[in-house]
């Protein structure tokens, strides 16, 4: 369906597509598919949105990825399969979401979000007020708070 805004013309996204948690961007953090590294543009215990992409993989396919982010001034892995949701050559992203992570690994993942979210806010660096109700919602539908 196509709906008309300021004389252009804007495809309606699919519900399924909206992001229900808020990506923290990072500038520290990396993503290895098959040893390649990507630089993480952002990212949530969702998924995942990083630069540098030059192909290999394509919309649907599944991956093998590590997330590696700096918390608390130490790298810190995360393992799991994701699901390709964007890939981009041309604009040198891949975005995915993560659709299988051990239990250990979800829960560790969850507890480092939600303190570097609490960092990023506390930052300043956001002028979007971040809904701690759904992430918390989010979370608990995980069991993961």
């Amino acid at each position: 369906m196509v709906y008309p805004v300021f004389g252009l013309f804007q495809k309606k996204r699919d519900p399924r597509e909206r992001r229900r948690l808020f990506r923290i961007p990072e500038k520290s953090a990396m993503l290895v598919i098959d040893d390649v590294s990507y630089a993480i543009a952002d990212w949530s215990i969702d998924g995942f949105r990083a630069l540098g992409f030059r192909g290999g993989y394509s919309v649907g396919d599944s991956a093998r990825v590590r997330l590696i982010v700096v918390h608390k001034g130490r790298p810190t892995g995360f393992d799991a399969k994701a699901k390709i949701l964007r890939a981009d050559p041309l604009n040198q992203e891949i975005a995915g979401q993560f659709s299988s992570m051990s239990e250990t690994g979800r829960k560790d993942l969850a507890r480092v979000y939600r303190e570097k979210l609490a960092i990023y806010q506390n930052s300043g660096s956001t002028a979007d007020e971040v809904d701690q109700a759904a992430i918390s919602r989010a979370l608990q539908s995980r069991g993961l708070e």
